[in-house]
C-alpha cells in the first residue's frame, strides 16, 4: 500500500503539473463556460427550468452534458494511453521495478493518479462554472437541484475513470504509445459516431417505411398528413436503434445524465423546448442498469490491464 501510494503521489504531481493537464483542463472550462451561458439563456427564456439547467439546457443543442459525451472520452484517453508504455519506450519500467515497489503498486498507482486529475478537472470545472452563473441568474440551486448536480458531477468522473482504464489497458497491450493512441482514437469514433450511424442504418434495415406513409389531407406537412402506420415505423425503428446505441458507454452516459438534469428533445423553431423533468429518484431508477453498466465496464477494463501487466515480461532496458 505504502508503494501505491509513493506512484500516486509522483504521478499526481506530474499529470497535474504537465501541460497536457493543463490545456485539457483549460479547453474544458472554455467549453463548459460557454455552455454554461446558453444554459442561462435558456432559464430566462423559460421561467419554469431551475438553476441545473446550467450544465443541460442550450438553446442551440450546446450543453455540458454533449460537451462530456464528445470530448469525455478523449480527456480520459490522454490521461491513461500511454502510462505503461511511455515507460517502457524510455526505459524507465525496469528502473522502477528494480526499487523496493511491487509491480502491482506501479499499476495502481497509475490509475489512481490519472482518476484523482480526471476528478479535480471534473469538481473544477463544474464549481467554477457554478460560481460564474450564480451571479448572472441571480439565484442558485435548490437542495435537490444541487444533489442533482453532485450526483451528474460523481457520474462525469465514473464516466471519464472508464475511458482512462481503457487507455490503461490499451497501454499495457501495446508496446508503442503511437499504437496505443491509434487505438484509442479509433475506439473513441467508434462508441461517439460509428454505433450511432450503425444503429440507424440497422433500424432502417429491419423496419423498412411502409406504403403510403403520406395521405392527402390536411396537415402541417404541405397538405399532407403523417399516416399511423409512419408513427408506429418510427417508434419501432427508435426502439431498435435505442437498444443497439446502449453497447456504447457514450450513449449510458448521455441517457443517464440527461434524465439526472433535464435535457428536451423537442424542438421549436431551431430551439431548444422546455419540458418537466424527472425528479431525482425517478432518474436514478430509470437508469440504475446504465450506470451500473459503466463501472462495471470500468471495472473490467481496469482488473485485464492489472491482469496483463503483473504477467508480462519486463526485461532490464524496458
Amino acid at each position: 500500500m505504502a508503494g501505491t501510494l509513493t506512484v500516486a503521489a509522483k504521478e499526481i504531481r506530474d499529470q497535474l503539473g504537465s501541460k497536457r493537464f493543463l490545456i485539457l483542463f483549460g479547453l474544458v472550462l472554455l467549453l463548459s463556460s460557454l455552455a454554461a451561458y446558453q444554459g442561462v439563456d435558456f432559464i430566462r427564456n423559460n421561467q419554469d427550468a431551475g438553476f441545473a439547467y446550467i450544465f443541460s439546457g442550450a438553446r442551440f443543442g450546446f450543453s455540458f452534458i454533449q460537451i462530456m459525451v464528445f470530448f469525455g472520452p478523449l480527456l480520459g484517453l490522454t490521461m491513461g494511453f500511454d502510462a505503461i508504455n511511455k515507460e517502457r519506450t524510455a526505459g524507465t519500467l525496469s528502473v522502477v521495478l528494480s526499487q523496493p515497489i511491487f509491480r502491482d503498486s506501479v499499476i495502481n498507482g497509475k490509475f489512481i493518479a490519472g482518476a484523482a486529475a480526471l476528478a479535480t478537472l471534473t469538481l473544477g470545472t463544474i464549481g467554477i462554472t457554478c460560481g460564474l452563473t450564480i451571479p448572472m441568474l441571480g439565484f442558485g440551486p435548490t437542495a435537490e437541484e444541487a444533489a442533482k448536480i453532485a450526483i451528474m458531477t460523481l457520474l462525469t468522473i465514473v464516466y471519464l475513470v472508464f475511458w482512462l482504464s481503457l487507455g490503461i489497458l490499451y497501454s499495457v497491450l501495446t508496446k508503442k504509445t503511437s499504437t496505443s493512441i491509434l487505438s484509442s482514437i479509433a475506439t473513441w469514433l467508434t462508441f461517439a459516431i460509428v454505433i450511432s450511424i450503425l444503429a440507424s442504418v440497422v433500424a432502417n434495415v429491419l423496419v423498412p417505411l411502409p406504403g403510403g406513409t403520406f395521405r392527402a389531407g390536411e396537415g402541417d406537412q404541405g397538405g399532407f398528413r403523417i399516416s399511423p402506420e409512419f408513427t408506429e415505423t418510427m417508434q419501432r425503428r427508435a426502439a431498435i436503434q435505442s437498444n443497439i446505441q446502449k453497447i456504447s458507454p457514450t450513449n449510458l452516459y448521455s441517457d443517464a445524465a440527461s434524465d439526472i438534469l433535464g435535457v428536451q428533445s423537442g424542438f421549436g423553431r431551431g430551439f431548444q423546448q422546455f419540458e418537466r423533468t424527472l425528479t431525482l429518484g425517478e432518474a436514478l431508477a430509470a437508469n440504475w442498469a446504465n450506470i451500473a453498466a459503466l463501472a462495471v465496464g470500468l471495472v473490467i477494463c481496469f482488473a485485464a490491464s492489472y491482469m496483463m501487466f503483473l504477467r508480462s515480461e519486463i526485461r532490464p532496458g524496458d
